[in-house]
C-alpha cells in the first residue's frame, strides 16, 4: 500500500456501499487511512474489513449523517484512531423519485436531512480538524441534475443544486485555511442503491443517451474522487467535475 494519498486521513460518508465503497477502497489503496461511515454498522464493517484484508487501513463508523452529533462523533473517533481528518467525502444520500405531489413530508425531510444537512454537518465536523492539520480536501458528490431539469426529481435536483452551490461558497470560505472543496457530478452510474429506484428499462434509456454508450461504474467516480483529493488537484477548488460520458453537455 502507499501512493497518492499517503499519510492522509479520509472520512467517507455512505462509504460502505456503491460509489462510497469504491471511493473508500481506492483511497485506502493509495495510502489513506479511511473512516467508512455508514448508517448500518455491519455494512461499514464489511467494507472496512475488505480494505484491511487487501492491506489497507480502515475503521468502520456507524452513524446517520442527518444527525449532527453522529457526524461529529464519527469524525472524533477517526481522529482518535488515525489523526486529524484531512479528506472528507460527502457522499451519503437518500432519495426517492416521483411526482412531487406524491412525496410526503417525511420523505422530503429525510432527503434534505441526509442529502444536504449531512453535507453541512460534514463541513462543521471536518474543517476544524483540517485546520489543525494545516489543510485538507473536501469532495462533494453532486449530480448533473444540479444544473439540468429532471422530471420527477424536483427534490433531488434541488438538493444536489444546493450541494453544488455550497461547494463554491465553502471553497471561498475555507480556502484561506488551505482547504480545497470540489464536487463531482456523476452521470448514470449503476449501484445497488440506484437499482432499487431505477428499472432495467430506465437504465437502458439512460445508456442510449450517453455519447460514450455505456453507464457509469462506481470505479469511474472513485477515480475522479481520488484525483480531486490528491495533491495533483492542488489548484482546483470550487469546481464541479462532470463524470458522465458527455451526457450533460450533449443533451443540456
Amino acid at each position: 500500500m502507499g501512493g497518492r494519498l499517503e499519510g492522509k486521513v479520509a472520512l467517507v460518508t455512505g462509504g460502505g456501499r456503491g460509489i462510497g465503497r469504491a471511493i473508500s477502497e481506492v483511497y485506502a489503496r493509495e495510502g489513506a487511512f479511511v473512516g467508512v461511515l455508514d448508517l448500518k454498522l455491519e455494512v461499514a464493517e464489511e467494507a472496512a474489513a475488505a480494505i484491511r484484508a487487501a492491506g489497507g487501513q480502515a475503521i468502520a463508523l456507524q452513524g446517520n449523517v442527518a444527525k449532527r452529533d453522529d457526524v461529529f462523533n464519527a469524525a472524533a473517533a477517526l481522529k482518535e484512531a488515525a489523526g486529524p481528518v484531512t479528506i472528507l467525502v460527502n457522499n451519503a444520500m437518500w432519495n426517492r423519485y416521483g411526482p412531487l405531489e406524491d412525496q410526503t413530508e417525511e420523505m422530503i425531510d429525510r432527503m434534505i436531512d441526509v442529502g444536504f444537512k449531512g453535507v453541512i454537518w460534514g463541513y462543521q465536523a471536518a474543517v476544524p480538524q483540517m485546520r489543525e492539520a494545516g489543510g485538507g480536501a473536501i469532495v462533494n458528490i453532486a449530480s448533473p441534475s444540479a444544473v439540468l431539469a429532471m422530471k420527477h426529481g424536483i427534490m433531488y435536483s434541488a438538493i444536489k443544486g444546493a450541494v453544488a452551490s455550497s461547494t463554491r461558497s465553502a471553497a471561498a470560505e475555507f480556502g484561506p485555511d488551505n482547504i480545497r472543496v470540489a464536487a463531482i457530478a456523476p452521470g448514470s452510474t449503476r449501484t445497488d442503491g440506484a437499482n432499487l429506484v431505477v428499472s432495467e428499462e430506465a437504465w437502458e434509456r439512460r445508456r442510449q443517451r450517453v455519447p460514450l454508450q455505456r453507464l457509469g461504474e462506481p470505479q469511474d467516480i472513485a477515480n475522479a474522487a481520488l484525483f480531486l483529493a490528491s495533491d495533483e488537484a492542488s489548484w482546483i477548488s470550487g469546481d464541479m467535475l462532470f463524470v458522465d460520458g458527455a451526457m450533460t453537455f450533449a443533451f443540456s
